[in-house]
Protein backbone atom coordinates (compact mmCIF):
# COMPACT_ATOMS: atom_id res chain seq x y z
CA UNK A 1 0.00 0.00 0.00
CA UNK A 2 1.46 3.34 -1.08
CA UNK A 3 2.29 5.78 1.63
CA UNK A 4 0.19 9.33 2.09
CA UNK A 5 1.24 11.24 5.13
CA UNK A 6 -0.70 13.84 6.55
CA UNK A 7 1.89 14.97 9.17
CA UNK A 8 5.42 14.74 10.20
CA UNK A 9 4.31 12.67 13.27
CA UNK A 10 2.46 10.20 11.12
CA UNK A 11 5.33 10.10 8.78
CA UNK A 12 8.06 9.46 11.98
CA UNK A 13 5.46 6.72 13.32
CA UNK A 14 5.51 5.12 10.14
CA UNK A 15 9.36 5.02 9.65
CA UNK A 16 9.74 2.82 13.25
CA UNK A 17 6.97 0.79 12.40
CA UNK A 18 8.66 -0.28 9.61
CA UNK A 19 12.12 -0.14 10.93
CA UNK A 20 11.10 -2.33 13.43
CA UNK A 21 9.18 -4.92 10.76
CA UNK A 22 12.48 -5.49 8.82
CA UNK A 23 13.99 -6.12 11.99
CA UNK A 24 11.59 -9.08 12.55
CA UNK A 25 9.23 -7.68 14.92
CA UNK A 26 5.85 -8.92 13.99
CA UNK A 27 3.45 -8.04 17.26
CA UNK A 28 3.09 -5.17 18.67
CA UNK A 29 0.67 -4.73 22.39
CA UNK A 30 -0.87 -1.02 22.35
CA UNK A 31 -2.87 0.20 24.59
CA UNK A 32 -5.49 2.99 24.89
CA UNK A 33 -4.38 6.77 24.95
CA UNK A 34 -4.08 10.22 22.89
CA UNK A 35 -0.17 11.42 23.19
CA UNK A 36 0.40 7.82 21.40
CA UNK A 37 -2.02 8.03 18.68
CA UNK A 38 0.89 8.51 15.95
CA UNK A 39 2.50 5.13 17.01
CA UNK A 40 -0.66 3.17 17.33
CA UNK A 41 -2.00 4.22 13.73
CA UNK A 42 1.52 3.11 12.11
CA UNK A 43 1.26 -0.46 14.11
CA UNK A 44 -2.63 -0.69 13.66
CA UNK A 45 -2.29 0.00 9.82
CA UNK A 46 0.63 -1.49 8.65
CA UNK A 47 0.11 -5.27 6.74
CA UNK A 48 2.54 -7.41 8.79
CA UNK A 49 2.75 -6.63 12.20
CA UNK A 50 -0.13 -8.00 14.06
CA UNK A 51 -1.47 -5.23 16.44
CA UNK A 52 -2.87 -6.45 19.53
CA UNK A 53 -5.11 -3.94 21.78
CA UNK A 54 -4.80 -4.14 25.92
CA UNK A 55 -6.65 -2.38 28.08
CA UNK A 56 -4.53 -2.39 31.18
CA UNK A 57 -0.45 -1.70 30.45
CA UNK A 58 0.18 -4.01 33.83
CA UNK A 59 -1.10 -6.95 31.86
CA UNK A 60 -0.38 -5.62 28.09
CA UNK A 61 3.26 -5.83 29.63
CA UNK A 62 2.99 -9.15 30.39
CA UNK A 63 0.87 -10.68 27.50
CA UNK A 64 3.94 -9.00 25.52
CA UNK A 65 6.26 -10.92 27.61
CA UNK A 66 4.47 -13.96 27.33
CA UNK A 67 4.78 -14.06 23.18
CA UNK A 68 8.20 -13.02 23.71
CA UNK A 69 9.52 -16.17 25.50
CA UNK A 70 7.82 -17.86 23.22
CA UNK A 71 8.90 -16.60 20.25
CA UNK A 72 12.50 -15.48 21.35
CA UNK A 73 12.06 -12.53 19.27
CA UNK A 74 11.27 -8.76 20.82
CA UNK A 75 7.42 -7.54 21.21
CA UNK A 76 6.67 -3.98 20.95
CA UNK A 77 4.87 -2.73 23.78
CA UNK A 78 2.88 0.76 23.25
CA UNK A 79 1.26 3.38 25.58
CA UNK A 80 0.78 7.10 26.21
CA UNK A 81 2.37 9.05 28.52
CA UNK A 82 2.33 9.40 32.47
CA UNK A 83 1.73 7.26 34.99
CA UNK A 84 1.12 4.16 32.08
CA UNK A 85 4.64 3.64 31.62
CA UNK A 86 5.00 3.21 35.20
CA UNK A 87 2.54 -0.11 35.16
CA UNK A 88 5.20 -1.67 32.56
CA UNK A 89 7.18 -1.92 35.07
CA UNK A 90 6.82 -5.24 36.65
CA UNK A 91 6.59 -6.91 33.32
CA UNK A 92 9.63 -5.02 32.45
CA UNK A 93 11.49 -6.64 35.67
CA UNK A 94 10.66 -10.08 34.91
CA UNK A 95 12.16 -9.51 30.73
CA UNK A 96 15.12 -8.03 32.14
CA UNK A 97 16.14 -10.96 34.94
CA UNK A 98 14.98 -13.45 32.93
CA UNK A 99 16.83 -11.97 29.50
CA UNK A 100 13.23 -11.64 27.20
CA UNK A 101 13.51 -8.86 24.01
CA UNK A 102 10.69 -6.45 24.40
CA UNK A 103 10.41 -2.93 22.41
CA UNK A 104 9.44 -0.47 25.01
CA UNK A 105 7.95 2.46 23.02
CA UNK A 106 6.62 5.32 25.88
CA UNK A 107 4.57 8.31 24.20
CA UNK A 108 5.94 11.61 25.72
CA UNK A 109 5.17 15.14 25.82
CA UNK A 110 7.74 17.58 24.01
CA UNK A 111 10.29 19.04 25.74
CA UNK A 112 8.25 22.87 26.46
CA UNK A 113 5.53 20.45 27.56
CA UNK A 114 8.22 19.06 30.48
CA UNK A 115 8.22 20.24 34.40
CA UNK A 116 5.34 22.59 34.19
CA UNK A 117 2.32 20.75 35.53
CA UNK A 118 1.62 19.75 31.74
CA UNK A 119 -1.26 17.35 32.24
CA UNK A 120 -0.32 13.58 32.03
CA UNK A 121 3.50 14.64 31.84
CA UNK A 122 5.89 12.88 34.69
CA UNK A 123 9.87 12.50 33.83
CA UNK A 124 9.63 9.79 31.40
CA UNK A 125 13.59 9.53 30.71
CA UNK A 126 16.17 6.92 31.91
CA UNK A 127 12.47 5.66 34.08
CA UNK A 128 13.16 1.86 34.04
CA UNK A 129 16.63 2.71 35.18
CA UNK A 130 18.72 -0.77 35.35
CA UNK A 131 16.26 -3.08 34.17
CA UNK A 132 16.09 -1.73 30.65
CA UNK A 133 19.19 -2.65 27.92
CA UNK A 134 19.46 0.70 26.56
CA UNK A 135 17.42 3.78 26.70
CA UNK A 136 16.97 6.47 23.81
CA UNK A 137 15.07 9.75 23.85
CA UNK A 138 14.52 10.27 20.03
CA UNK A 139 13.83 13.56 19.04
CA UNK A 140 10.22 15.44 17.90
CA UNK A 141 9.54 14.52 14.86
CA UNK A 142 10.23 16.54 11.58
CA UNK A 143 10.25 16.05 8.11
CA UNK A 144 13.87 16.32 7.62
CA UNK A 145 15.79 13.31 5.48
CA UNK A 146 18.63 13.61 7.94
CA UNK A 147 16.88 13.24 11.04
CA UNK A 148 14.72 10.45 8.98
CA UNK A 149 18.03 8.23 8.76
CA UNK A 150 18.98 9.36 12.16
CA UNK A 151 15.27 7.37 13.35
CA UNK A 152 16.03 4.41 11.51
CA UNK A 153 19.34 4.42 12.42
CA UNK A 154 18.76 4.91 16.58
CA UNK A 155 15.48 2.33 15.89
CA UNK A 156 17.07 -0.28 14.04
CA UNK A 157 20.07 -0.18 16.71
CA UNK A 158 17.53 -0.79 19.74
CA UNK A 159 16.08 -3.67 17.97
CA UNK A 160 19.96 -5.15 17.89
CA UNK A 161 20.17 -4.13 21.09
CA UNK A 162 17.29 -6.19 22.67
CA UNK A 163 17.45 -9.32 20.14
CA UNK A 164 21.77 -9.84 20.82
CA UNK A 165 24.13 -10.42 23.70
CA UNK A 166 22.26 -9.05 26.29
CA UNK A 167 19.17 -9.76 25.16
CA UNK A 168 16.40 -7.87 27.45
CA UNK A 169 14.18 -4.81 27.84
CA UNK A 170 14.88 -1.28 25.56
CA UNK A 171 13.50 1.57 26.14
CA UNK A 172 12.25 4.32 23.64
CA UNK A 173 10.72 7.37 24.76
CA UNK A 174 9.16 9.15 22.03
CA UNK A 175 7.77 12.70 21.96
CA UNK A 176 5.20 14.27 20.13
CA UNK A 177 3.63 17.94 19.43
CA UNK A 178 -0.29 17.98 18.07
CA UNK A 179 -1.40 16.96 15.63
CA UNK A 180 -1.36 13.06 17.35
CA UNK A 181 -4.16 11.75 14.47
CA UNK A 182 -3.41 11.77 10.55
CA UNK A 183 -4.91 15.85 10.37
CA UNK A 184 -3.77 17.49 7.24
CA UNK A 185 -0.71 19.88 9.04
CA UNK A 186 0.01 23.34 7.26
CA UNK A 187 3.45 23.31 5.69
CA UNK A 188 3.92 19.26 5.42
CA UNK A 189 6.16 17.82 2.86
CA UNK A 190 7.55 14.52 3.14
CA UNK A 191 11.14 14.63 2.15
CA UNK A 192 10.38 10.82 1.09
CA UNK A 193 8.15 10.09 -1.81
CA UNK A 194 5.22 7.70 -1.21
CA UNK A 195 6.89 5.49 -4.01
CA UNK A 196 10.62 5.08 -2.46
CA UNK A 197 9.13 4.38 0.92
CA UNK A 198 10.17 0.70 1.22
CA UNK A 199 13.96 1.23 -0.41
CA UNK A 200 14.34 3.65 1.99
CA UNK A 201 14.69 0.15 4.55
CA UNK A 202 16.44 -2.17 2.21
CA UNK A 203 19.32 -2.60 3.88
CA UNK A 204 17.85 -3.63 6.95
CA UNK A 205 17.32 -7.49 7.80
CA UNK A 206 16.61 -9.01 11.05
CA UNK A 207 18.39 -9.92 13.77
CA UNK A 208 19.45 -13.50 14.07
CA UNK A 209 21.84 -12.85 17.56
CA UNK A 210 24.97 -13.57 17.63
CA UNK A 211 26.48 -16.85 15.97
CA UNK A 212 27.09 -20.00 18.65
CA UNK A 213 29.91 -20.10 20.84
CA UNK A 214 31.38 -22.95 22.06
CA UNK A 215 31.73 -23.99 25.69
CA UNK A 216 35.41 -25.11 25.94
CA UNK A 217 36.15 -27.44 28.98
CA UNK A 218 39.81 -28.54 29.97
CA UNK A 219 40.56 -31.90 28.60
CA UNK A 220 41.08 -32.95 32.41
CA UNK A 221 37.21 -32.72 33.38
CA UNK A 222 37.25 -36.62 31.15
CA UNK A 223 38.96 -38.47 33.85
CA UNK A 224 36.76 -37.00 36.28
CA UNK A 225 35.24 -39.82 38.51
CA UNK A 226 32.40 -37.76 40.04
CA UNK A 227 30.87 -35.45 37.85
CA UNK A 228 27.23 -33.89 37.50
CA UNK A 229 25.32 -31.54 35.57
CA UNK A 230 22.74 -29.53 36.79
CA UNK A 231 20.27 -27.29 34.62
CA UNK A 232 17.67 -25.08 35.94
CA UNK A 233 15.08 -23.44 34.37
CA UNK A 234 15.69 -22.55 30.23
CA UNK A 235 13.09 -21.99 28.24
CA UNK A 236 14.91 -22.56 24.49
CA UNK A 237 12.75 -21.80 20.92
CA UNK A 238 14.20 -24.60 19.20
CA UNK A 239 13.61 -27.54 21.85
CA UNK A 240 14.79 -30.17 20.25
CA UNK A 241 17.77 -28.77 18.68
CA UNK A 242 18.84 -27.52 22.40
CA UNK A 243 18.09 -30.56 23.72
CA UNK A 244 20.41 -32.62 21.52
CA UNK A 245 23.10 -30.21 22.31
CA UNK A 246 22.53 -31.28 25.59
CA UNK A 247 22.44 -34.96 25.84
CA UNK A 248 25.69 -35.02 23.69
CA UNK A 249 27.39 -32.95 25.99
CA UNK A 250 26.33 -35.05 29.07
CA UNK A 251 26.97 -38.53 26.87
CA UNK A 252 30.26 -37.58 25.70
CA UNK A 253 31.15 -36.56 29.58
CA UNK A 254 29.34 -39.47 30.94
CA UNK A 255 28.12 -37.67 33.95
CA UNK A 256 24.11 -37.88 35.36
CA UNK A 257 22.05 -34.59 34.35
CA UNK A 258 20.23 -33.51 37.45
CA UNK A 259 17.76 -30.89 35.94
CA UNK A 260 14.58 -28.75 36.86
CA UNK A 261 11.11 -29.43 35.50
CA UNK A 262 11.34 -25.60 33.96
CA UNK A 263 13.00 -26.64 30.94
CA UNK A 264 12.70 -28.94 27.83
CA UNK A 265 14.38 -31.69 29.19
CA UNK A 266 11.85 -33.89 31.41
CA UNK A 267 9.24 -34.34 28.38
CA UNK A 268 12.38 -35.13 25.97
CA UNK A 269 13.74 -37.80 28.30
CA UNK A 270 14.27 -39.65 25.51
CA UNK A 271 17.19 -37.79 24.32
CA UNK A 272 19.15 -38.62 28.06
CA UNK A 273 21.02 -41.55 29.43
CA UNK A 274 21.64 -40.78 32.93
CA UNK A 275 18.25 -38.13 33.09
CA UNK A 276 17.83 -37.51 37.23
CA UNK A 277 14.64 -35.90 38.56
CA UNK A 278 14.23 -36.90 41.92
CA UNK A 279 17.03 -35.43 43.16
CA UNK A 280 15.16 -33.62 46.41
CA UNK A 281 14.18 -36.63 47.90
CA UNK A 282 18.04 -37.97 47.52
CA UNK A 283 19.73 -35.07 49.06
CA UNK A 284 17.70 -35.46 52.16
CA UNK A 285 18.97 -38.18 52.98
CA UNK A 286 21.86 -36.82 54.93
CA UNK A 287 24.42 -40.34 54.34
CA UNK A 288 23.89 -39.99 50.76
CA UNK A 289 24.50 -36.77 50.62
CA UNK A 290 27.45 -37.31 52.10
CA UNK A 291 28.58 -39.95 49.41
CA UNK A 292 27.01 -37.96 46.57
CA UNK A 293 29.50 -35.27 46.54
CA UNK A 294 30.82 -34.70 43.13
CA UNK A 295 34.57 -33.72 42.11
CA UNK A 296 33.49 -31.17 39.73
CA UNK A 297 29.81 -29.65 38.89
CA UNK A 298 28.44 -27.91 35.63
CA UNK A 299 25.58 -25.72 35.56
CA UNK A 300 23.64 -24.62 32.70
CA UNK A 301 21.63 -22.09 33.19
CA UNK A 302 20.40 -21.11 36.85
CA UNK A 303 19.85 -23.33 39.14
CA UNK A 304 16.57 -25.10 40.29
CA UNK A 305 14.19 -24.09 42.53
CA UNK A 306 15.12 -26.67 45.10
CA UNK A 307 16.51 -25.57 48.62
CA UNK A 308 17.66 -29.05 49.28
CA UNK A 309 19.76 -28.81 46.28
CA UNK A 310 21.00 -25.29 46.69
CA UNK A 311 21.66 -25.45 49.96
CA UNK A 312 24.15 -28.84 48.94
CA UNK A 313 25.86 -27.26 46.61
CA UNK A 314 26.29 -24.14 48.37
CA UNK A 315 28.11 -26.44 51.00
CA UNK A 316 30.43 -28.09 48.83
CA UNK A 317 34.10 -27.06 48.31
CA UNK A 318 34.32 -28.12 44.76
CA UNK A 319 35.47 -26.63 41.44
CA UNK A 320 32.09 -25.35 39.37
CA UNK A 321 31.48 -23.80 36.15
CA UNK A 322 28.51 -22.33 34.99
CA UNK A 323 27.42 -21.88 31.06
CA UNK A 324 24.82 -19.17 30.30
CA UNK A 325 23.98 -17.33 27.36
CA UNK A 326 23.70 -13.87 29.05
CA UNK A 327 26.54 -11.71 30.73
CA UNK A 328 25.17 -12.11 34.51
CA UNK A 329 26.49 -13.02 37.36
CA UNK A 330 24.54 -16.98 37.55
CA UNK A 331 26.63 -17.94 41.04
CA UNK A 332 24.12 -18.05 43.83
CA UNK A 333 26.20 -20.42 46.01
CA UNK A 334 29.12 -18.16 45.61
CA UNK A 335 31.29 -21.13 45.15
CA UNK A 336 34.56 -21.85 43.37
CA UNK A 337 32.88 -21.06 40.11
CA UNK A 338 34.37 -20.34 36.60
CA UNK A 339 31.28 -18.86 34.39
CA UNK A 340 31.59 -19.44 30.44
CA UNK A 341 28.94 -17.37 28.60
CA UNK A 342 27.77 -19.74 25.52
CA UNK A 343 24.67 -20.29 23.66
CA UNK A 344 24.59 -24.11 24.36
CA UNK A 345 27.18 -25.51 22.13
CA UNK A 346 29.24 -28.05 23.32
CA UNK A 347 30.94 -29.36 19.90
CA UNK A 348 34.62 -29.14 22.33
CA UNK A 349 33.79 -31.52 25.04
CA UNK A 350 36.58 -34.09 25.86
CA UNK A 351 34.81 -37.37 25.48
CA UNK A 352 34.92 -39.31 29.62
CA UNK A 353 37.19 -42.28 29.71
CA UNK A 354 34.56 -44.18 31.46
CA UNK A 355 35.71 -43.36 34.70
CA UNK A 356 32.37 -41.82 35.11
CA UNK A 357 30.08 -45.00 34.94
CA UNK A 358 29.59 -46.17 38.79
CA UNK A 359 28.47 -42.55 39.71
CA UNK A 360 26.35 -41.88 37.19
CA UNK A 361 24.71 -45.64 37.51
CA UNK A 362 24.56 -45.08 41.62
CA UNK A 363 22.50 -41.40 40.66
CA UNK A 364 20.13 -43.44 38.48
CA UNK A 365 19.49 -46.40 40.66
CA UNK A 366 18.88 -44.22 43.13
CA UNK A 367 16.50 -41.95 41.02
CA UNK A 368 14.37 -45.17 39.95
CA UNK A 369 13.61 -46.27 43.64
CA UNK A 370 12.58 -42.68 44.11
CA UNK A 371 10.18 -42.71 40.87
CA UNK A 372 8.79 -45.78 41.78
CA UNK A 373 7.63 -44.70 45.58
CA UNK A 374 5.85 -41.69 43.56
CA UNK A 375 4.47 -44.18 41.06
CA UNK A 376 3.09 -46.34 43.83
CA UNK A 377 1.77 -43.84 46.26
CA UNK A 378 0.52 -41.61 43.97
CA UNK A 379 -1.39 -44.91 41.96
CA UNK A 380 -3.18 -45.31 45.37
CA UNK A 381 -4.11 -41.45 46.18
CA UNK A 382 -7.31 -40.82 44.87
CA UNK A 383 -7.96 -37.18 47.43
CA UNK A 384 -6.94 -34.32 45.45
CA UNK A 385 -3.31 -33.80 46.65
CA UNK A 386 -1.90 -30.99 44.61
CA UNK A 387 1.31 -32.49 44.37
CA UNK A 388 -0.47 -35.44 42.18
CA UNK A 389 -1.40 -32.71 39.63
CA UNK A 390 2.36 -31.96 38.48
CA UNK A 391 3.04 -36.02 38.36
CA UNK A 392 -0.32 -36.47 36.29
CA UNK A 393 0.56 -33.51 33.87
CA UNK A 394 3.83 -35.18 33.33
CA UNK A 395 2.08 -38.43 31.93
CA UNK A 396 -1.39 -37.01 30.21
CA UNK A 397 -0.88 -33.30 28.44
CA UNK A 398 -1.04 -34.13 24.86
CA UNK A 399 1.60 -34.30 22.72
CA UNK A 400 3.36 -31.09 21.53
CA UNK A 401 0.90 -28.96 24.03
CA UNK A 402 2.69 -25.90 26.19
CA UNK A 403 2.83 -25.63 30.14
CA UNK A 404 2.75 -22.53 31.60
CA UNK A 405 3.92 -22.72 35.33
CA UNK A 406 3.34 -19.94 37.91
CA UNK A 407 5.69 -19.31 41.09
CA UNK A 408 5.26 -20.05 44.49
CA UNK A 409 3.83 -23.39 45.21
CA UNK A 410 3.22 -24.65 41.56
CA UNK A 411 7.02 -24.75 40.50
CA UNK A 412 8.10 -26.44 43.33
CA UNK A 413 5.89 -29.31 42.76
CA UNK A 414 7.04 -29.44 38.78
CA UNK A 415 10.12 -29.95 40.47
CA UNK A 416 9.27 -32.20 43.11
CA UNK A 417 6.85 -34.78 41.08
CA UNK A 418 6.76 -33.77 37.46
CA UNK A 419 8.45 -36.82 35.93
CA UNK A 420 10.07 -38.30 32.56
CA UNK A 421 8.18 -38.60 29.28
CA UNK A 422 8.79 -38.12 25.74
CA UNK A 423 5.56 -35.76 24.94
CA UNK A 424 7.83 -32.84 24.07
CA UNK A 425 6.10 -30.82 26.34
CA UNK A 426 7.09 -27.01 26.28
CA UNK A 427 7.65 -25.55 29.61
CA UNK A 428 7.36 -21.48 30.35
CA UNK A 429 7.89 -19.95 33.86
CA UNK A 430 9.10 -16.66 35.29
CA UNK A 431 11.68 -17.19 37.46
CA UNK A 432 13.59 -14.27 36.73
CA UNK A 433 11.94 -12.53 39.29
CA UNK A 434 9.90 -15.16 40.57
CA UNK A 435 7.16 -12.91 41.22
CA UNK A 436 3.48 -13.64 41.27
CA UNK A 437 2.46 -10.74 39.17
CA UNK A 438 0.68 -10.98 35.71
CA UNK A 439 0.79 -14.82 35.16
CA UNK A 440 -2.28 -15.04 33.51
CA UNK A 441 -1.27 -12.47 31.07
CA UNK A 442 1.81 -14.13 30.26
CA UNK A 443 0.19 -17.41 29.65
CA UNK A 444 -2.23 -15.49 27.10
CA UNK A 445 0.63 -14.43 24.96
CA UNK A 446 2.10 -17.66 25.23
CA UNK A 447 -0.57 -19.63 24.20
CA UNK A 448 -1.49 -16.70 21.40
CA UNK A 449 -1.11 -18.54 18.03
CA UNK A 450 0.65 -21.52 19.76
CA UNK A 451 -0.64 -25.27 19.91
CA UNK A 452 -2.66 -26.18 22.89
CA UNK A 453 -1.60 -24.10 26.08
CA UNK A 454 -1.91 -24.70 29.88
CA UNK A 455 -1.34 -22.68 33.02
CA UNK A 456 -0.99 -24.43 36.19
CA UNK A 457 -1.58 -21.54 38.64
CA UNK A 458 -2.86 -21.20 42.43
CA UNK A 459 -5.41 -19.03 43.59
CA UNK A 460 -3.53 -16.13 44.52
CA UNK A 461 -1.58 -15.40 41.65
CA UNK A 462 -4.38 -15.94 39.07
CA UNK A 463 -6.57 -13.27 41.54
CA UNK A 464 -3.43 -10.86 41.42
CA UNK A 465 -3.68 -10.69 37.78
CA UNK A 466 -7.08 -10.60 37.16
CA UNK A 467 -7.27 -8.16 34.47
CA UNK A 468 -5.12 -10.44 32.23
CA UNK A 469 -8.32 -12.30 31.33
CA UNK A 470 -9.88 -8.91 29.82
CA UNK A 471 -6.84 -10.30 26.92
CA UNK A 472 -9.12 -13.52 26.29
CA UNK A 473 -10.78 -11.78 23.31
CA UNK A 474 -8.06 -11.25 21.36
CA UNK A 475 -7.03 -14.92 21.96
CA UNK A 476 -5.95 -16.77 18.98
CA UNK A 477 -5.17 -20.53 20.44
CA UNK A 478 -6.49 -22.66 23.43
CA UNK A 479 -5.64 -21.93 26.97
CA UNK A 480 -6.66 -24.02 29.48
CA UNK A 481 -6.56 -22.47 33.36
CA UNK A 482 -5.78 -25.80 35.75
CA UNK A 483 -6.24 -23.53 39.14
CA UNK A 484 -5.44 -25.22 42.06
CA UNK A 485 -7.56 -23.35 44.83
CA UNK A 486 -6.26 -23.74 48.30
CA UNK A 487 -7.75 -21.15 49.52
CA UNK A 488 -4.46 -19.00 49.97
CA UNK A 489 -0.91 -19.31 50.16
CA UNK A 490 0.10 -22.21 50.04
CA UNK A 491 3.73 -21.83 49.97
CA UNK A 492 4.03 -20.28 53.27
CA UNK A 493 2.45 -23.66 54.44
CA UNK A 494 5.90 -25.21 53.67
CA UNK A 495 7.46 -22.03 55.84
CA UNK A 496 8.80 -21.97 59.66
CA UNK A 497 6.64 -18.62 59.24
CA UNK A 498 3.13 -20.95 59.48
CA UNK A 499 3.72 -22.30 62.62
CA UNK A 500 2.49 -18.70 63.98
CA UNK A 501 -1.07 -18.77 64.48
CA UNK A 502 -1.98 -15.46 65.94
CA UNK A 503 -0.31 -14.24 62.59
CA UNK A 504 -0.33 -16.74 59.89
CA UNK A 505 -3.30 -17.10 58.49
CA UNK A 506 -4.80 -13.41 58.43
CA UNK A 507 -1.41 -12.07 56.80
CA UNK A 508 0.64 -14.82 55.07
CA UNK A 509 -2.82 -17.57 54.36
CA UNK A 510 -4.71 -14.46 52.47
CA UNK A 511 -8.21 -16.63 51.45
CA UNK A 512 -9.46 -14.78 49.19
CA UNK A 513 -12.92 -16.22 49.40
CA UNK A 514 -13.85 -15.71 45.70
CA UNK A 515 -16.37 -17.76 43.50
CA UNK A 516 -14.78 -18.78 40.63
CA UNK A 517 -17.19 -20.43 38.63
CA UNK A 518 -18.68 -16.33 38.68
CA UNK A 519 -15.17 -14.54 38.26
CA UNK A 520 -15.14 -16.90 35.17
CA UNK A 521 -18.57 -16.13 34.10
CA UNK A 522 -17.72 -12.27 34.67
CA UNK A 523 -15.15 -12.60 31.65
CA UNK A 524 -16.96 -15.04 29.78
CA UNK A 525 -14.77 -17.70 30.48
CA UNK A 526 -15.43 -21.32 30.20
CA UNK A 527 -15.54 -22.99 34.00
CA UNK A 528 -15.74 -26.37 35.26
CA UNK A 529 -15.22 -27.84 39.11
CA UNK A 530 -12.66 -30.92 38.92
CA UNK A 531 -13.76 -33.34 41.71
CA UNK A 532 -11.89 -36.61 40.69
CA UNK A 533 -8.78 -37.56 38.96
CA UNK A 534 -10.76 -39.31 35.74
CA UNK A 535 -12.71 -36.12 35.79
CA UNK A 536 -9.72 -34.22 34.71
CA UNK A 537 -8.10 -37.03 32.64
CA UNK A 538 -11.37 -36.25 30.15
CA UNK A 539 -11.02 -32.82 30.70
CA UNK A 540 -7.44 -32.65 29.42
CA UNK A 541 -8.01 -35.03 26.39
CA UNK A 542 -10.90 -32.84 25.09
CA UNK A 543 -9.86 -30.77 22.31
CA UNK A 544 -10.90 -26.86 23.24
CA UNK A 545 -10.83 -23.02 22.09
CA UNK A 546 -10.14 -19.75 23.30
CA UNK A 547 -9.65 -19.76 27.39
CA UNK A 548 -11.18 -22.30 29.80
CA UNK A 549 -10.91 -22.87 33.52
CA UNK A 550 -10.65 -26.09 35.68
CA UNK A 551 -10.99 -25.62 39.24
CA UNK A 552 -9.34 -28.19 41.83
CA UNK A 553 -10.25 -27.64 45.23
CA UNK A 554 -7.35 -28.66 47.75
CA UNK A 555 -6.43 -28.51 51.53
CA UNK A 556 -3.16 -26.67 51.58
CA UNK A 557 -2.40 -27.44 54.93
CA UNK A 558 -3.11 -31.41 54.32
CA UNK A 559 -1.32 -31.04 51.50
CA UNK A 560 1.93 -29.30 53.12
CA UNK A 561 1.88 -32.14 55.86
CA UNK A 562 1.82 -34.42 53.16
CA UNK A 563 4.83 -33.23 51.29
CA UNK A 564 7.02 -33.41 54.17
CA UNK A 565 5.64 -36.68 55.19
CA UNK A 566 6.30 -38.14 52.05
CA UNK A 567 9.82 -36.72 51.74
CA UNK A 568 10.71 -38.16 54.87
CA UNK A 569 9.55 -41.26 54.37
CA UNK A 570 10.82 -42.16 50.80
CA UNK A 571 13.91 -40.44 51.65
CA UNK A 572 14.39 -42.70 54.73
CA UNK A 573 13.58 -45.55 52.12
CA UNK A 574 17.03 -44.84 49.73
CA UNK A 575 19.18 -47.39 49.84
Amino acid sequence: MEKNWANANELWADVIAETLFRKGVSYAITCPGSRSSPLTFAFARHEQIEAIPVLDERSAGFFALGIAKRSGKPVVLLCTSGSAVANFFPAVVEASESGVPLLLLTADRPPELQDCSAGQTIDQRKFFSRYVRKEVELAVPEANLGLLRYLRQTVSHCADFASVLHRGPVHVNVPFRDPLIPLEQEGFSSPIEPSAFGAFFDHLEPTDGLPLLQAELPDSISSLRKGMIVVGAVSPVNEDTWCENVASFAHRLGWPLISDALNPIRSHANFFESLICGYESILRNGELAIELIPEHVIVIGSLPTSKSLRNWLSGLDVAMTILHDRPVNLDATHSRATQVFADFEFGGVPVSDGNAADYANRWLDLDLQVAAEFESRFAATDSLFEGKLAWTLAKLLPEGSSLCVSNSMPPRDMEFYFGRSNLGVSVFSSRGANGIDGILSTALGVAHEAERTFLLTGDLALLHDTNGALIAKELKGSLTILLVNNSGGGIFEMLPVSKFDDVFEKHYGTDQRVDFSNWSKTYGIDYELIGSWPKLEEKLAEPSEGVRVLELRTDRKLDAALRKQWFAEISGLLL
